[in-house]
């Protein structure tokens, strides 16, 4: 669903959710605001296909506080049935040392559905290219671990498993695997990705696309 931890977990870009990170903002401003648009084969979320196989249109817009303090909205079509979803996320990261954390709460809200509708707080870490997320969920619980890098100066690398964990029935494991290439085209950065996803029992997903991060 959502591109959340934008400041702490920038190993997971790829494995959360595809959408690219604006990072032209000045490291001197109390406040920066970003924005990103981008078009994908298809909508993955935690490994898994989340509509039927159609295109998807995603983007958000931001805003970053210097205290670590953020928020913003997230969207994507091709959901379920031609659904349009929306994430709202607010978020709090800092570092400790050389550990870096984030505390937040996720709303996923959907157009035309409302018993879609879900909520989720989380708590995560990170350290070097690693990071761990714990996500608490209405009947559920998600951990995943994650890591990322770039490859020979070449491309950046991420990969993320995960665990559900519901209340009742099977647990399932997410595995993501994605690789994206950036370009600066002066007013924007230009982003190509490729994302595997593999969920038990389920068949593997690719998804392709190109995003847009001013």
């Amino acid at each position: 669903m959502t591109k959340t931890l934008r400041n702490y977990a920038m190993a997971l870009m790829l494995g959360m959710g595809l959408v690219g990170v604006n990072t032209t903002a000045q490291a001197e401003e109390a406040v920066s605001v970003y924005a990103d648009i981008g078009g994908f084969s298809q909508y993955i979320w935690r490994a898994a296909a989340q509509g039927t196989g159609q295109g998807s249109l995603q983007g958000d817009v931001g805003i970053d506080h210097e205290s670590g303090l953020s928020a913003n909205v997230w969207f994507a079509t091709g959901v379920a049935t031609d659904d349009t979803e929306f994430d709202f996320t607010v978020d709090y990261s800092g570092e400790a040392g050389d550990i870096g954390y984030s505390v937040g709460f996720i709303a996923y809200v959907f157009a035309n559905d409302s018993t879609l509708d879900a909520e989720e707080f989380y708590v995560g870490a990170s350290y070097d290219i690693a990071s761990l997320t714990a996500y608490i969920g209405d009947g559920y619980n998600y951990i995943e671990l994650g890591a990322g890098a770039t490859v020979a100066d070449m491309f950046d690398a991420s990969a993320a498993v995960g665990i559900n964990s519901p209340d009742t029935g099977t647990s399932t494991t997410h595995i993501t695997l994605g690789a994206s290439k950036d370009f600066d085209m002066g007013s924007y950065t230009l982003s190509p990705s490729l994302t595997i996803g593999s969920v038990t029992d389920l068949d593997t997903e690719i998804a392709i696309g190109v995003n847009a991060a001013f």
